[in-house]
């Protein structure tokens, strides 16, 4: 399990988190959600200890912190909104750091077959920094997936932790993401992730914790916490949540908002006479 109480984290004066309550389980995949500025971010490096937060945080009983730095890599794999590297590694190179870190690393096979979940074996022998940006993404990816390639050991689970992992993806390459992350967590696996599209939210994720100016607004599952009333106070605007059978997963549409209204307003309005 993945425990955090009270966590609060100031920065440069300002609170950006505020005693907040946070619990993740393995065999789950637990989505952080909410509008740009509302702690998403901060929030998931508090809990993996790349920033220091004041409460406590522990994952499977260790806390987290530099102390137990080794541990932790041993069985939880962390990929940031963006990675640069300053020297210019093949796509294979940066996949094997991962492995080297985590507890597979003398088991062979495993950066091809990380490369192969992507869909970037191909691309093995390039330089990471000439890709594009979604391809970069995803060679990371394959990076953490090497480094904790079973979603379970021989001590409990092993865990992701994903900071907007379908960010700059088509729709194509945000399924396939998105699908290993249910996968990981469907074989026993934990999976933390920083979410922008509710709707991918809604299909993917088993719990998810709603964050509003640095505080939890709502927390469980998508049924309960992705509602009308809930989005539209957390994101300040009239959303509609349809719940269509016969799965009844939640999703919206943004013309459901009266935003397409409105831009057809605009439109009208400087059109010319």
């Amino acid at each position: 399990m993945l425990h955090a109480r009270d966590l609060s984290v100031e920065i440069d004066g300002t609170a950006i988190l505020t005693a907040v309550d946070f619990t993740a389980k393995p065999g789950a995949v637990t989505a952080i959600v909410g509008p740009n500025g509302s702690g998403k971010t901060t929030l998931l490096r508090a809990l993996t200890g790349e920033i220091a937060a004041q409460g406590t945080c522990t994952l499977d009983g260790i806390a987290i912190g530099p102390r137990n730095a080794a541990a932790l890599a041993a069985r939880r794999g962390v990929l940031p909104q963006a990675s640069r590297l300053a020297f210019p590694f093949t796509v294979e190179e940066v996949v094997r750091m991962g492995q080297l870190a985590g507890r597979y690393a003398d088991r062979p096979g495993i950066v091809a077959r990380a490369l192969d979940r992507v869909g970037l074996r191909h691309m093995a022998g390039r330089i990471h920094q000439d890709l594009s940006g979604g391809e970069q993404q995803r060679a990371q990816l394959a990076r953490v997936l090497a480094q904790i390639w079973e979603p379970t050991g021989r001590d409990g689970a092993n865990w992701l932790f994903l900071d907007e992992p379908v960010a700059s993806l088509d729709i194509g390459q945000q399924l396939t993401v998105m699908r290993l992350a249910r996968d990981f967590a469907a074989r026993g696996g934990g999976v933390v992730a920083v979410m922008h599209d509710l709707n991918l939210t809604a299909m993917f994720a088993d719990a998810v914790c709603v964050l509003q100016a640095g505080r939890i607004a709502a927390t469980g599952p998508p049924r309960q916490v992705l509602t009308s009333d809930i989005l539209s106070r957390v994101y300040d605007c009239d959303l509609r949540v349809s719940t269509p059978p016969p799965d009844a997963v939640p999703y919206l549409l943004p013309q459901a908002s009266g935003a397409a209204t409105d831009a057809g307003a605009a439109v009208r309005r400087f059109e010319p006479s």
